[in-house]
């Protein structure tokens, strides 16, 4: 997680990509079905993909590419979106000034950032059912 923190006060930060599906049995309106079970954090060198262990630590390992990571539908169809400007109100690029995560179970990633002249802060929170939330 340090290395991922450090990552993030000090690369520029390209994207933030969820993933999920569209359910093809839906032959009316495709809809995307996001899952914030793991979100990816896409760098210039790096995607760190972030999610919450089994003990309710959240990690954050580097990979080459964002694939498949769960089960689906033969029909169905895996799919990416960005959510950087949801996550950061902006689609401006933005700068970390710094990150808080006390390693503990359930802890929350607390993100300050500056877009323009701009002090923000956002959280991550990794309690609810469906994954990662951020405010």
């Amino acid at each position: 997680m340090q290395n991922f923190i450090r990552c993030l006060t000090i690369e520029t930060l390209n994207d933030v990509v969820v993933t999920g599906f569209i359910d093809a049995n839906n032959k009316n309106q495709s809809i995307f079905h996001p899952l914030y079970d793991r979100l990816f954090f896409i760098f210039d060198q790096f995607i760190y993909q972030i999610y919450l262990d089994n003990s309710g630590f959240i990690q954050a390992n580097i990979i080459d590419k964002v694939n498949l990571w769960f089960d689906i539908d033969d029909d169905d169809q895996f799919l990416q979106m960005s959510i950087y400007s949801q996550m950061f109100k902006t689609e401006q690029e933005i700068k970390v000034l710094k990150a808080n995560y006390q390693h503990t179970s359930l802890s929350s990633l607390f993100i300050t950032y500056i877009e323009g002249d701009i002090e923000r802060d956002i959280v991550l929170d990794p309690r609810y059912f469906f994954g990662f939330t951020f405010y």
